[in-house]
């Protein structure tokens, strides 16, 4: 009924979750809803003394998503798009950034007593 611009009592109740996106790209919602748990929910499920692997694995699902987000441009208004993308970029350059003090910390902590000469 969406791609065949008929509108049932179903999608115009459901019309929140797709009215900001091209039509081709309706189900974009669920995308962005499975990318939210994979990052709050699936990665938890690495364990503790692997912190690393769970940044990386977020920060990889990230660049992804924001990647695909670019190519894809689903939503309606160009602003929603570059705004999706921005955000995207930020919360992936946040994750590197942990990435990057977890291994600089890391690399402290092995030479915290060994000598600098």
């Amino acid at each position: 009924p969406l791609q065949a611009k008929s509108p049932n009592a179903l999608t115009r109740a459901t019309a929140f979750l797709h009215r900001e996106y091209e039509k081709t790209w309706y189900w974009w919602e669920a995308v962005e809803l499975a990318r939210k748990l994979v990052l709050t929910g699936f990665v938890l499920l690495i364990p503790e003394k692997n912190a690393f692997l769970r940044l990386m694995v977020a920060t990889l699902v990230c660049s992804c998503y924001a990647v695909v987000l670019a190519v894809v441009r689903p939503y309606k208004r160009v602003e929603d798009n570059v705004l999706a993308v921005a955000t995207s970029l930020v919360l992936l350059l946040l994750f590197l950034g942990t990435n990057w003090s977890t291994t600089f910390l890391g690399i402290q902590e092995r030479y915290q007593g060994a000598d600098p000469a």
